[in-house]
């Protein structure tokens, strides 16, 4: 599906807030509207990074393995984010392949636009800037939680970091409404699917969390707080 943006909906995203009415007017001819089936690929690691997106709602995965098949590093974003970070400025190709894991809606915008524009305008930059650093931190920590020899503790950890990266603070808990299975559960762990299969059923008896429609909810983030 395809559709014309308005400059007031660009604004409505935080790296566009501060620029004017005529820099926004002058880049929407640049700027597409995209949807997205479960399971369809955005582009493929080794692809020209052409395009940058905002992501405006449902979940996608970025994922890269090596020669072998083995999983490398995988992430995923939630809606109102902008991807991918890593490359900009710099790379010709993508590091990642982009999977929707959910009927997904973008923004895009070629790559060479957007990174014209936020060269020329300060607050953009900072906004790339301060993101990235948050990534970074972000990420950090995940290393620093997720590598312990302990598997029952890598799947905690695992998913103390869901909860922080994707969760959705709401009256009953926090949401992390991107849809996970327990193989992807997993991979992320580093564990098998017995072990997550077994922490999960722990923590659900214990009322620590639980699962609708597929979503995590978590009713005590103390709890892996605590951890």
């Amino acid at each position: 599906m395809k559709r014309n943006v308005t400059t007031d909906e660009l604004r409505g995203l935080d790296i566009f807030e501060k620029c004017t009415e005529r820099e926004l007017a002058q880049l929407l001819p640049h700027v597409f509207h995209r949807t997205y089936r479960k399971g369809q690929l955005l582009f493929m690691e080794g692809d020209p990074r052409e395009r940058i997106y905002f992501l405006l709602e449902g979940y996608v995965r970025l994922e890269r393995v090596n020669v072998t098949g083995t999983l490398q590093y995988s992430d995923y974003l939630k809606p109102r984010q902008l991807f991918p970070y890593s490359g900009m400025f710099e790379d010709e190709f993508y590091r990642y392949t982009a999977e929707a894991l959910t009927d997904i809606e973008v923004y895009y915008v070629p790559t060479l636009q957007l990174e014209q524009m936020a060269k020329r305008h300060s607050a953009m930059l900072f906004h790339i800037i301060k993101q990235m650093n948050r990534l970074l931190d972000l990420h950090e920590r995940r290393v620093q939680e997720i590598i312990t020899p302990n598997a029952t503790a890598r799947v905690l950890n695992t998913i103390h970091f869901l909860m922080e990266d994707l969760g959705e603070q709401r009256e009953d808990g926090i949401h992390v409404s991107c849809p996970f299975t327990t193989i992807e559960l997993s991979r992320l762990s580093g564990t098998s699917r017995e072990t997550v299969s077994g922490v999960l059923s722990k923590l659900r008896k214990d009322e620590i969390i639980r699962f609708s429609a597929k979503h995590l909810i978590v009713e005590q983030p103390e709890f892996f707080v605590k951890e």
